[in-house]
This record gives C-alpha cells, sequence and structure tokens, in this order.
C-alpha cells in the first residue's frame, strides 16, 4: 500500500502515476531520483490543465513559465498551493543541477516534495473528479528501502518536455473521456501532518545553505566533512551542563569548523541568537584548536553575519560558499593597505592618486562602501583600475565586479581593464564566450539580475570581493539595490554627478553625511586645473519653443496647415466637421506631436554657420544633438540631409536604442577620421560616452534634472590634443541650448526632483489596499455586499503577495513583510500602518504586466472611482471623464467590432447621467468586468500621429552669462574660503605653519566659520564625528594642513637643533600626515600603532615626542 495508490487504478493515468510512485518508492532510498520523478509528475499535470482549458503554449515552454501565467495562477486559486507546487519544481531543479555541483537534494528535501506533490495531484483531480476523496497524507507508507527490483526513470534534459507532455496528453484524454466537469478553480486541499514549525523553518534555510552549494546533513549530531551538520553537540558553555547545540556547523574537508549558524524561530528577533552563536564558536574554536568559525544568526527571514575580520555585524542575504569561508578567515590576518604605490601607467595625475589614497584609508577604517564623485573626463574608470591594482596587490581583494547601466558603458570598462590590467583575467557578462570564473567580471544591472532571480543562482553571495558600481545614485539603487544587498562585498561607487546634487538617500546607502563623499574632484576644479575644458554658452531662445503656436499670429497659408491638425482633432474628439474649434498648440507638443521644419531648419543652420569647425576650418567638428524623442531625432537628421545634401548620408546620423547596431555607429562617431561627424540622440549619448573630439553639443530638448544636465554637459569637457592641428589642442566647446536650459536652472537651482515611477500592477494594488481599508469600517462591515467586495478585495492582495516569486532578489529583501502579509490573518484587519507597509514596501515588488495593460489602465480608472465613494479625500473627476471618452469612443468608432457590439448596452449606461449619479462599487464593479476586455481594441488608436509643419520661428539670442553652479554645501563653502584667503590671513597662517593662535584669532575664526560660512549648526554636524568636535582651529587645519617643513622645525626645536635620523623623521612624517588628516592629536595615539613605537624610535628623547604632541595641540586651543 502506498499513498499514490488513489490513482494506480485509473485507465490513463498509468504515466503519471509511474512518475508519482516512482517518487514515493525512492523517496528515503535515493532522494534524488525522487525529486526528479516529483518534477516530472508536477510538469505532467500542469500541462495537463494546460490541454483540459484549452490554453495554447509552446511545447518547450519552460515549467516556471507555464506555473507563473496569470491564467494557471487563478485557475490554482490557493497561495498555499502555489508555494507547493513551487517547491516541488525548485527542487526538482535542484536535482537536475547535482551532477553539475550546483545543487543538493536530501531525504528531507524529498519528504517536502512527495508531500506537496500528493496534495497538488490530488487537488486537481478532485477538481476534475477524477477522484472522490483525497485521504490524509500518511508518512508510515513510504518505504524506508527500495522494492528490490524497482526501476527508476532518469530522463535527460532534452527528453523531459517530450515525456511529460505525452503523459499530459494521456491524462487529458482520460479525464475528457471520464467526466464532463469543467472546473473554474481547484479547491486546494489542506495538507494534514505531523511536521512541527521548527522543521519548516529550517527546511527554508536549508535551501538556502543547498544555494550555498552546501549539503545539509540527514542526521543530527553527525559531523562529515564538506557538509552542514545539524544540532551539534559542544561543551564549555555557562549553562548548568556546560552543553549546547548548535543548530548547524559548516565544516571543511578536513573536519574543521568553518562556520556556526544559530536559528531562532521566524516570530523571533534574529539578534537574540547572537550571543548564542558567540558562545558555540568560542566553543569549537576551543575544541579543534582553530580559528573562530565564523557566525550566522538568523531567524529565517533575517540573516546577520559576524567575519572576524573586524567589521560589525552585517545583514547577509544567504550564506558563503565553503572556499567563501575560508577566504574570509584567511583574510583575518590581512594587514592594512600599505602599499599605496600607483602606477604611473595607469594613472598619473595627482588628484587621481589622492582620492586612491582616500579609498584605502577609508577601507583601513573598517568602512565597507566608498563613493567617490569626480566629473566626466576626469578618469574615474582608471581610478578604480588603479585601486583593483592596489587591491589586489595588498591581497584585500581576489575578484571583482563592474556593474554599469549600458552595454556600450560594460564594454568600454572592459577595454581599459584589458588593456591596463593584462594580468588579469577578464570577461563580460554580455559575451557569448562569457568565463563567469575570471576574476573580474563586467555586466549589466539589468544582466546581473537575470543571473540572481533564478533558482540556481550563477553567483554566490561571497563570489566578488569588490563590486564596482558605475554612475552610482538613487535611480540605479531603486531598481537594481538587491544586486548590492545580495553580493557581500566591498563596494566602490563612482559618480560624475556634483556632490551636492547626489541625493541623500545615495549618501545613506554608502554611510555617509550629505554632501561629503569619500573623496571627490569637481567640474570647477579640474577646469582650474587644466584637465578639463570650459564651456561657451550660446543662449538662442525660440519663440515658438516658449510660447507655442497661436493661430491668431499665423499667416493664412501657415493657419491651413494647423487647420488639419484640428480637423483630425476634431474627429478624435467626436465632433463634427462643421463645429468651430480652435486652440493654441502648447510648448509641449512640439517634436510630439507637431514637428515645426523651420525651428529645426534654424538649429541646424546655425550649428553649421556657428559651431567649432576643424581641419582648418572646412568641417564642423565632432557635435551631439540632444533630442526630444526619437521621431525627433529622425526629423533633425532628415531635415540635415535635405539642408546639406553635399555632405553625404553619413555626415548626420540618428544613434540611440531604436538603431539595432547602434554600437557599430558609436564606435564610428568615436573615431575623428570616419563620420558621422553629428549625432542626434535621444537619451544613449547623455552619459558615460567617451568621445573627446566633441566640441559642439546642441541642447534641442528641455532638461530639468540638474544631475542628468551636468552629465550631459560631460559630453564635451574632456581634454584632446592636437585637435586643430600639431600643438593646437582643444581649449573649449560650445553649448546651443535652445529650451532656456541654462534659465531653467537659474530659476531652480536645484532642479526638479524626478517623481518615482511605479508599475500598473503597483498602482492597483495600491488603490486595492486602499479600498480594503476603509471598507473596513463598521457601517461597510455590516452591509453584506459591502463586505463581500471587502473580501474579495482581499483575496485578490493574499494572491498578489502569494505569487511574488521568492527568488527574486528584491522580493527576498522584504520576505518576512511578504511571508507575513500572504497570511489570511495579517490581511483580516488593516492598520494605518500595515497600510503604509503593503504601499510602501510590497507594492513596488510588483512588475509591469507583459500583457492586458490597457485593461489594467481600465481597471486603475474604475478602482479610483471606487476609492471616491469610500474616502471622500479623493477626487475621481478625471477618471471617471477618462472612463466615459473610452466608452463614447468604443461606442461611436467601433461598433462593428462583435464583442463591442455584444456590449452596447453597458456602454449606453455608461454614458448615461443616471449611472454616474447613482454609481455604487458594485455597479462600478460590475462595469469594469464587462468593458475592460474591450480596451484591446482601442490599442494603436491615434498613437504615433504626428503632423509636420512649417511656422515662421522667431528666435532670440541671450548674451547674458550664466550661472548654474551647484549649491554650495557648507564643506564646500568652507574649502573655497580658505582656497581664497590661505595665502594673506595671518590666523590662516598661524594655524599651517604651528604657530599658536591667539583668544582673539579664535574668536574671529568662530564668527567666520560659525555665522558668516554657515550656522553652528553646520559646523556640528561636520565635525560631531571628530575627535576635535568643537575646535575651530583643529577643523581648519584638518582641510588645509600644516606645512610640513615648519612642522619639523618645531620638533628640531625642542631637542636643540639635533639631528634626525631617517626613521625618526618618517616617524614625524606620518605623525603630521595624521595631523593633516585628523586635524588634532592626543598623547593617547601614541599607544596606538603605528605611533606606539616612539620609545624604540625615539629612545633618546620619548619625552620630546610627548612634548611636540602637546604642542600642536596647544597652538590651537581656545
Amino acid at each position: 500500500m502506498r499513498n499514490f495508490d488513489i490513482i494506480k487504478d485509473i485507465s490513463g493515468l498509468v504515466t503519471l502515476h509511474r512518475y508519482c510512485a516512482t517518487a514515493e518508492e525512492f523517496q528515503v532510498a535515493n532522494p534524488l531520483i525522487a525529486a526528479q520523478n516529483a518534477r516530472l509528475a508536477l510538469e505532467s499535470i500542469v500541462k495537463t490543465v494546460y490541454r483540459l482549458k484549452g490554453w495554447q503554449v509552446g511545447e518547450r515552454t519552460s515549467l516556471l513559465t507555464l506555473t507563473t501565467d496569470e491564467r494557471f495562477k487563478e485557475f490554482i486559486d490557493s497561495q498555499e498551493l502555489m508555494k507547493r507546487i513551487h517547491y516541488v519544481r525548485k527542487i526538482g531543479n535542484n536535482a537536475a543541477h547535482v551532477g553539475s555541483g550546483d545543487g543538493f537534494v536530501g531525504r528531507k528535501e524529498s519528504f517536502f516534495a512527495v508531500l506537496n506533490l500528493y496534495y497538488i495531484i490530488g487537488s486537481v483531480l478532485l477538481a476534475w473528479k477524477l477522484i472522490d476523496e483525497l485521504p490524509d497524507f500518511n508518512k508510515d507508507l513510504i518505504p524506508q528501502v527500495a522494492t528490490p527490483g524497482s526501476m527508476a526513470i532518469v530522463p535527460r534534459p532534452n527528453q523531459v518536455a517530450t515525456m511529460t507532455s505525452n503523459a499530459a496528453q494521456s491524462t487529458a484524454e482520460t479525464v475528457e473521456q471520464a467526466t464532463t466537469e469543467t472546473p473554474i478553480t481547484v479547491n486546494a486541499q489542506p495538507i494534514v501532518n505531523d511536521i512541527s514549525e521548527a522543521e519548516t523553518r529550517k527546511l527554508y534555510i536549508d535551501l538556502l545553505l543547498c544555494e550555498a552549494g552546501w549539503k545539509v546533513s540527514e542526521k543530527d549530531g553527525e559531523i562529515i566533512p564538506r557538509q552542514a551538520c545539524t544540532e551539534i553537540e559542544v561543551h564549555g558553555m555557562p549553562n548548568e551542563s556546560g552543553v549546547g547545540y548548535a543548530d548547524y556547523v559548516l565544516f571543511d574537508t578536513n573536519g574543521i569548523p568553518l562556520a556556526v549558524v544559530e536559528a531562532k524561530r521566524t516570530s523571533v528577533d534574529a539578534t537574540k541568537g547572537r550571543h548564542q552563536a558567540e558562545l558555540y564558536a568560542d566553543c569549537l574554536a576551543a575544541k579543534y584548536a582553530c580559528p573562530r568559525p565564523v557566525i550566522y544568526y538568523t531567524n529565517g527571514f533575517d540573516t546577520n553575519i559576524i567575519d572576524g575580520i573586524g567589521y560589525p555585524s552585517r545583514p547577509v542575504m544567504g550564506f558563503h560558499t565553503l572556499d567563501e569561508l575560508r577566504r574570509l578567515i584567511s583574510q583575518r590576518g590581512r594587514n592594512d593597505i600599505t602599499d599605496l604605490t600607483i602606477s604611473d601607467k595607469i594613472t598619473n595625475r595627482k588628484y587621481q592618486k589622492r582620492v586612491i589614497e582616500s579609498v584605502c584609508r577609508h577601507y583601513n577604517n573598517k568602512n565597507r562602501r566608498a563613493l567617490l564623485v569626480m566629473a566626466t573626463g576626469t578618469g574615474k574608470t582608471r581610478v578604480s583600475i588603479s585601486l583593483v591594482d592596489v587591491l589586489v596587490r595588498n591581497k584585500w581583494v581576489k575578484n571583482v565586479l563592474f556593474l554599469a547601466d549600458r552595454i556600450d558603458l560594460v564594454n568600454q570598462a572592459k577595454k581599459n581593464y584589458t588593456k591596463l590590467l593584462p594580468d588579469m583575467t577578464v570577461s563580460s557578462l554580455r559575451d557569448s564566450d562569457v568565463d563567469t570564473t575570471a576574476r573580474i567580471l563586467f555586466s549589466t544591472y539589468q544582466t546581473m539580475i537575470g543571473h540572481l532571480d533564478r533558482d540556481n543562482k550563477t553567483f554566490s553571495l561571497g563570489r566578488f570581493d569588490l563590486i564596482i558600481i558605475d554612475e552610482a545614485h538613487r535611480s540605479v539603487f531603486g531598481k537594481y539595490g538587491a544586486i548590492f544587498d545580495y553580493f557581500d562585498g566591498l563596494l566602490l561607487g563612482l559618480t560624475a554627478t556634483p556632490r551636492n546634487e547626489v541625493d541623500r538617500s545615495t549618501y545613506e546607502l554608502f554611510g555617509m553625511e550629505q554632501g561629503e563623499p569619500t573623496d571627490s574632484y569637481e567640474y570647477e576644479e579640474a577646469v582650474a586645473d587644466g584637465y578639463l575644458n570650459p564651456f561657451v554658452p550660446i543662449k538662442d531662445n525660440s519663440l515658438i519653443l516658449k510660447e507655442g503656436i497661436d493661430p491668431e499670429k499665423l499667416t493664412d497659408e501657415e493657419k491651413k496647415q494647423i487647420q488639419e491638425i484640428f480637423e483630425y482633432e476634431k474627429i478624435m474628439a467626436g465632433l463634427e466637421p462643421g463645429d468651430p474649434y480652435s486652440r493654441t498648440i502648447n510648448p509641449a507638443e512640439l517634436f510630439k506631436y507637431i514637428f515645426n521644419t523651420d525651428t529645426v531648419d534654424h538649429v541646424l543652420n546655425r550649428l553649421m554657420e556657428d559651431g567649432i569647425r576643424i581641419n582648418e576650418g572646412t568641417v564642423v567638428g565632432k557635435t551631439i544633438i540632444f533630442a526630444y524623442n526619437h521621431n525627433h531625432a529622425v526629423f533633425v537628421a532628415e531635415r540635415f540631409n535635405t539642408l546639406y545634401p553635399e555632405l553625404g548620408p553619413d555626415f548626420c546620423r540618428v544613434i540611440d536604442n531604436y538603431e539595432k547596431y547602434s554600437s557599430d555607429l558609436l564606435d564610428k562617431f568615436s573615431d575623428i577620421e570616419k563620420q558621422p561627424q553629428i549625432a542626434v540622440s535621444v537619451d544613449m549619448l547623455d552619459t558615460g560616452i567617451d568621445v573627446p573630439e566633441v566640441v559642439n553639443l546642441v541642447f534641442f530638448k528641455p532638461v530639468h534634472s540638474k544631475i542628468k544636465f551636468w552629465q550631459m554637459i560631460g559630453r564635451g569637457t574632456r581634454l584632446c590634443e592636437n585637435l586643430f592641428g600639431e600643438g593646437q589642442h582643444k581649449k573649449e566647446f560650445l553649448i546651443f541650448d535652445y529650451y532656456r536650459n541654462f534659465e531653467y536652472f537659474e530659476m531652480n537651482p536645484e532642479g526638479s526632483q524626478p517623481t518615482k515611477s511605479q508599475s500598473i500592477v503597483t498602482t492597483l494594488f495600491n488603490l486595492r489596499t486602499d479600498i480594503k481599508f476603509a471598507l473596513q469600517d463598521g457601517k461597510y462591515q455590516s452591509d453584506d455586499i459591502a463586505k463581500a467586495f471587502h473580501d474579495q478585495l482581499s483575496e485578490i492582495l493574499l494572491q498578489q503577495i502569494a505569487d511574488l516569486n521568492r527568488n527574486r532578489l528584491d522580493v527576498r529583501r522584504e520576505l518576512r513583510n511578504v511571508e507575513t502579509y500572504s497570511k489570511q490573518e495579517a490581511m483580516q484587519c488593516l492598520s494605518m500602518g500595515d497600510v503604509m507597509l503593503l504601499k510602501g514596501n510590497i507594492g513596488p515588488l510588483f512588475k509591469n504586466a507583459t500583457v492586458n495593460a490597457s485593461a489594467l489602465k481600465f481597471d486603475a480608472l474604475v478602482l479610483k472611482s471606487q476609492l471616491s465613494l469610500v474616502d471622500e479625500t479623493v477626487s475621481a473627476d478625471s477618471s471617471e471623464r477618462k472612463i466615459t471618452d473610452i466608452a463614447r469612443y468604443l461606442k461611436e468608432k467601433k461598433a462593428s467590432i462583435p464583442q463591442v457590439l455584444a456590449k452596447m448596452a453597458v456602454l449606453e449606461e455608461v454614458l448615461s447621467t443616471h449611472f454616474w449619479e447613482n454609481k455604487s462599487i458594485v455597479s462600478l464593479e460590475r462595469i469594469r468586468l464587462e468593458l475592460r476586455d474591450l480596451l484591446q481594441y482601442l490599442e494603436g488608436d491615434g498613437k504615433g500621429q504626428t503632423f509636420t509643419v512649417n511656422i515662421k520661428d522667431t528666435f532670440e539670442q541671450d548674451n547674458s552669462g550664466v550661472n548654474v553652479s551647484p549649491i554650495r554645501t557648507y564643506r564646500r563653502r568652507v574649502e573655497d574660503y580658505l582656497k581664497e584667503h590661505l595665502s594673506d590671513d595671518d590666523s590662516l597662517q598661524k594655524i599651517y605653519h604651528l604657530e599658536p593662535l591667539t583668544e582673539q584669532d579664535i574668536k574671529r575664526l568662530e564668527q567666520i566659520f560659525w555665522h558668516e560660512l554657515g550656522s553652528r549648526e553646520e559646523f556640528d554636524a561636520q565635525t560631531r564625528t571628530k575627535p576635535y568636535q568643537r575646535n575651530v582651529a583643529a577643523f581648519i587645519r584638518s582641510i588645509i594642513g600644516i606645512e610640513q617643513e615648519a612642522a619639523l622645525e618645531k620638533y628640531r626645536a625642542l631637542i636643540h637643533g639635533s639631528e634626525l635620523s631617517r626613521m625618526q623623521e618618517e616617524y614625524l612624517r606620518t605623525l603630521i600626515k595624521y595631523v593633516c588628516e585628523n586635524g588634532d592629536i592626543a598623547t593617547v595615539v601614541l599607544q596606538q600603532p603605528p605611533f606606539n613605537k616612539f620609545t624604540t624610535i625615539f629612545k633618546n628623547s620619548p619625552k620630546s615626542l610627548i612634548d611636540y604632541v602637546k604642542l600642536i595641540s596647544e597652538v590651537i586651543a581656545a
């Protein structure tokens, strides 16, 4: 007798039964075979459902795609059953990858696979009444050894699809012959078993360990090399017996413990297990005479690590592999980064060496995240290459990941790394022959997410020691922040965005004060130092782009052109041909809907007449025209070819994401010997492209993001030697501004803050959450209809949360909340805090749907109207107008479509005044369901319709200067002041030369730094973490430093002019450097490395050194 005997005797289910029975037969004897057969059975029954439902899918469609299809999830209609379906799928995948070393399946995993499969198969067959009842699963029926002669099915990967399709066909035919049932949903059967919460919790942790390549031992207390062993007894605990039991210990190949894991219940804060884990680790270290094991403490949702290197405890999204744990332990013996030899072949500029040293200091101080702000053209990529070189040489880093947001930027970085670090293996995840074991890997964020949001992740969380982020800013962290949470390595952010424009959230992610990156080198400083070129603005203001097109001010010929547009708009609005109609064309419609030839021609002619030219003035230099959109870019290129046909078809080309081979065009644009000479681009060339030959930028679109504005300016800033001939270098570049961008940033210094976009699925989730919360009111709960709608919304929300893919990193970050709110009891009565959490944390996890987008947008309009009925603070006037506009258009323009004609009565109802005067939640829900599928017939209507006109434009040149410098932070104001006044201010000169300040000097400096340059609060914010805190002079000294020779002379004076040995001078210079960085020094510092050997180095005069340190503090004492 076996559990799956319930389907043994059903004709036509022979193959399905064989898969199920084999899974049960081998559950104990061979978990691998059991898991593989469970997956075969699952895929067969899923495909059976598709056949019975008549859903069309490709024969080779993956099981993941089949089980995440909206139709399938609606049919299963149970979050618990969907979890179990994905569990069987995942364990089956693990079994399939065991041979490659990427998977593991033990008895525990195979048992849950068989158990879950039983209820999946049973629930589906009950739905079609192929079985009358489903007995409780009896785990005592599982054989402890396989029956002699039992045959196991182990298919090749390329056979699975055919085998399961054949089994599904046979099963579907049997069902169709045996029953006429057409179930809408499955009635999921509850699982009855005696599995404890502790076992379930451990199972989740087991999967994370498996993800890191650890096999979990089958027997508690058993110590097996290379395995994660459970319930390991340890001695030396501070309890009565002196004995404890570690939940997991991860053992090396030689049986030495590498890590200990303390697992608490999911309802308990993981930190409660920290000290217990530390005690276990100490006991294990004592027993095995080995380094203290790495410590993890977790509750299944939140996992933290103490690596023993010296970093504070930090959260991780899983566990490290065996090799990664070995490396973590070996890193405990590493020294600070002291070999700061920087190759001039990579970075030879003083500021580049300075920022590299700043990052190394930052890492030495046990910080794991560093942020560099460097203007475009100052060598951010080269700095990162030098830093990798230094970190590898100091044995801090072995493997590196470089991330950027575009393929061309990834390729450009890879090319530079390959050239400058020839001894290190490099590869790109975009390459067809990618080497995933390369020391330095390059990837776009999108590609990397694809490798991590899957069952079998390509990379473990400790794979990379250093992750470099190109253009680190809020949008990157918002979309792809899960990558940086997943990988447990040092982080280096690079950005060209001025440090005052980098948003607060980015600084917080790097653990820094706003406006205070690890180091910076910005545009104005680089121009002053001669490392970047300044720009010359040409502000040519278009009247049409400012005020639009007023029909009353046009000539008769121009009015005829506009009338064609108005006739089209009357048709779209349902007006009669003879109805009067006129309006002013809004400036925002230009080059989106209406394209004006005269405006474009002026822009191109001005460029060709006044743009910087090369080749002895015979040809306009490399130019980027920033266009509004793709159609605008194409129109600009077409007008150029019409105006200047003699220059050939390749002189001016569109380079954007619509061009399949844009990278080839970009390579040609980057070559001074090749065309195109003018690139018209939409977004693609705004950032990251390195073409030093660019001498003209044309801003032919409005830019309201300060960050993007400076990134675009950065396309022209790079130096270019001999551009105009031997010894004639590029000295400046032109910016033609036709959209008053400079004027905008003078009026709005900080620019506009981009609004955070959300998917339509997120919008629907948030609307339903708000309605559900409002319907919890007693007056609605006592109304049967309102309560039924409330309960329906709860089920929809629960199902959406339950369907989130737990393999996705962003979902894993919110796993506690996801699991909490996928339970019925949590959704039963929401608090305001629950609503905020659901909308703020879970809502953003929903991605845009790939199908039925129009229907979903219609859902949102109706839901907004429903919300307005239960929440008086919400207005739905705009949504309701759109609903009636849609109904009117369907009725008047689409009635020839049978599906639309069938809903004519509903459309007329929506268009009636009576409907809206008597609207209710129920009536709105009814029209939503009746009409949503008709929205597909509107797709494409009116979209893409454009008009070309030739209206005379007027231009006015603005010769005023520009003032778009970033707002200066307190720190920047201080630095600018010191730079300007250091040479002629007596007080500052005293500080610089270690001369004593008077009380009057200090009061004057406090007045300047606490009142004139900023407030006392701003000063305190800058100095609260510094040892000198309230001392203004020490703050100044931390910025300007002290003159080394003068400082050395002060010491020589204390020893009456005696000669210094080489070691003594080196020691003093190190001490002076410390003072320059920290602003002050206390004698207690002499007891700490690297200063604690002063009694040996200054054995004849240690007191003089102590007196010297006191002098350094005393000269600035208040």
